[in-house]
């Protein structure tokens, strides 16, 4: 398993011809107020929770770049936009890909990842989650991210591969793990032993069965000579 803690991107203005910023923002407030769905419900309150550090754990052996596209594809298909934990994975697996430097990588995908980065910039003050975009928001995103982006079909297709689906999660810093209950060294045989034969699986002493047939073996191996001898003896 990949594990690296994940640190949110700068909230900057981005220099250029794309202008979903200002207008997504506008988009988020119009649509929190005029959804009567519970679009903020947060039972485990994973949002408030995330802030005090949380690790972005993706499974080994995971394409990333198909990853980002799937992630991508689904805030633009989706029914149901993309949860938090999706949200957080989309930053952290574009500033992994930034960092390589292969020479056939960089030639293929650089382009496509400055424009996912103008993207990831203009969405970094989202706080509603599911994150779903307006309309507008898309057909922006569609044209911005052309041929990278997956088609609908290709978008249900992955989201058919059950894999790429769980291949990340993340960990809070904050979340309990409950003390583990020690077993005990003695367990019963029987209705009225309450304990008096050790517990292999605690301790790691050899289990009744395989004591008796060792020994077993030897009074076998025992007999087998006294005979052997007695015969020797006969002739």
């Amino acid at each position: 398993m990949d594990e690296s803690p994940l640190a949110l991107p700068p909230n900057e203005e981005e220099n250029g011809n794309f202008t979903l910023c200002q207008s997504e923002k506008r988009s988020y407030e119009s649509f929190s107020e005029q959804s009567s769905r519970p679009y903020s419900f947060d039972p485990l309150r994973v949002s408030e929770r995330v802030k005090r550090g949380y690790k972005m754990i993706i499974k080994k052996g995971t394409k990333r770049v198909t990853l980002l596209r799937f992630l991508l594809s689904k805030m633009i298909f989706g029914e149901d936009g993309i949860s938090i934990e999706e949200y957080l994975c989309l930053f952290h697996l574009y500033f992994d890909l930034i960092e390589i430097t292969e020479e056939k990588f960089v030639q293929s995908h650089s382009s496509d990842l400055e424009k996912v980065g103008i993207i990831l910039n203009c969405l970094t003050s989202c706080t509603v989650f599911p994150l779903i975009l307006s309309e507008e928001s898309k057909d922006k995103v569609i044209t911005l991210l052309e041929r990278f982006l997956p088609t609908r079909r290709e978008f249900f297709g992955l989201k058919g591969q059950r894999d790429l689906r769980l291949s990340f999660r993340i960990v809070l810093n904050d979340t309990l793990v409950p003390r583990k209950i020690p077993q005990k060294a003695f367990i019963g045989v029987g209705y009225k032993d309450k304990g008096t034969r050790r517990n292999t699986a605690y301790d790691g002493s050899p289990g009744w069965q395989i004591v008796s047939s060792y020994f077993a073996n030897l009074e076998r191996e025992a007999e087998e000579l006294d005979s052997s001898t007695f015969n020797s003896h006969i002739d």
